[in-house]
């Protein structure tokens, strides 16, 4: 294999950032709220199996019987409007259902239920999605990293074939030439991201709870709506990632203030 340049400290750092963020805190903030006895251990529970039943299964399903197993190649992929509609839709529909009927039949969440409750699904919910996709990432580029650094590539090469070299290339390339805040972004997106999906537990909580059904609408549209400016991202049509990361922010911040708020009121609406 062709000597290759190190990755930069200042990436390796960020993606150790990046663990953290999309590992610890969301760690951190259960034990907490256990210490505080604010804690719904049901709620989270329930809330991490939903997500790897609902998302990361039945919405990974649907997703190959509808764009195949070569996604770039469907009508719907090659059109952007038809794509945003798709995936913003599939995500908010499949992801609020599963809140949906884990609140309604799992938690069971009746009148005047603690605001705790849908906390606690939410950090479950986002805290295993955290887990699995940014702290998987991080720690895999990490780790990866210190093996180019480190000089131990030998060993894991000598057995590829051509086509698995060329692909473990084209990824030691990504690490070594990718601007460093690359790396960083990911474990502030899982902040945001579990910061939205507590947001869209408290609406669906309410819903369930005070039986306003139209929260459970919202949760649909404001996950769908984020899922859609994410689209633009990912094809390119929002290039700049501080803009696009600035977009979702600003939605996520507003999400959990007005989630907040509503899901507060419960005797002035009962």
């Amino acid at each position: 294999m062709d000597k290759i340049q190190n990755v930069s400290t200042l990436s390796v750092t960020f993606m150790a950032i990046s663990a953290f963020l999309s590992i610890v805190v969301p760690i951190g903030i259960i034990i907490w709220m256990g210490v505080k006895k604010t804690l719904n251990a049901k709620a989270l529970f329930f809330g991490a199996l939903l997500f790897i039943i609902f998302s990361l299964v039945l919405e990974n399903l649907t997703h190959v019987l509808i764009l195949g197993k070569d996604p770039t190649q469907n009508a719907i992929y090659k059109n952007i409007v038809l794509y945003m509609l798709y995936g913003g839709f599939a995500a908010g529909i499949f992801e609020e259902t599963a809140r949906l009927l884990g609140f309604k039949f799992l938690v069971k969440v009746s009148g005047g239920e603690s605001l705790n409750t849908g906390i606690s699904y939410g950090l479950g919910h986002g805290g295993v999605e955290s887990a699995l996709l940014g702290g998987y990432i991080s720690i895999s580029y990490l780790l990866t990293s210190i093996m180019v650094n480190g000089g131990m590539l030998k060993g894991t090469t000598a057995a590829m074939n051509e086509q698995q070299l060329a692909s473990f290339n084209q990824e030691i390339s990504v690490l070594t030439s990718s601007p460093s805040n690359v790396f960083l972004v990911v474990g502030i997106e899982r902040v945001v991201a579990l910061t939205l999906q507590v947001a869209l537990s408290l609406l669906v909580f309410k819903a369930v709870r005070d039986k306003k059904w139209l929260y459970f609408i919202y949760a649909i549209l404001i996950h769908a709506g984020v899922d859609m400016v994410a689209v633009l991202g990912q094809r390119g049509y929002i290039s700049n990632m501080f803009v696009l990361e600035g977009i979702i922010l600003l939605m996520t911040i507003a999400s959990i203030v007005f989630a907040l708020k509503v899901s507060k009121r419960v005797n002035a609406e009962q």
